[in-house]
């Protein structure tokens, strides 16, 4: 009775010895693992600060070109205004010309119907000459 007692507890041991072995190689197991999730958490998370450098930098180009856009379409409105200025200007050079032209051109008329006087006035006076010579 003994024995079979000393037996049935070094079977118990022998148990206990077996999980204790699993236990240990559940835990060298869980520990590996760990490592290997720590491992996919690094590389997770240098992805994750690749891809925001990378996020940075399109928003850096996009800030960049859109800088430089809204300068151009500022130059360009700048542009618009000039030209529109020269534009008046010119208008108001062009009218004062066509005023002025519209005075010589009145000048001319009254100065050809003037020097048509003149002409009929000393044709007259050269046919008075001639009758009294």
């Amino acid at each position: 009775v003994q024995l079979q007692d000393r037996n049935e507890r070094l079977y118990g041991l022998r148990d206990l010895q077996e999980r204790t072995g699993k236990l240990a190689a559940s835990k060298i197991d869980l520990s590996a693992r760990m490592v290997f999730s720590e491992e996919d958490k690094l590389k997770i998370s240098k992805d994750l600060v690749d891809l925001q450098i990378e996020t940075n930098k399109m928003k850096e180009q996009y800030e960049t070109e859109n800088f430089e856009l809204k300068n151009m379409i500022l130059a360009l409105e700048n542009r618009v205004l000039e030209l529109e200025l020269c534009s008046e200007k010119v208008t108001g050079e062009r009218d004062a010309l066509r005023e002025r032209l519209h005075a010589l051109e009145s000048s001319r008329k009254e100065l050809a119907d003037e020097y048509i006087i003149l002409k009929s006035n000393y044709l007259a006076l050269g046919k008075e000459l001639d009758q009294e010579v």
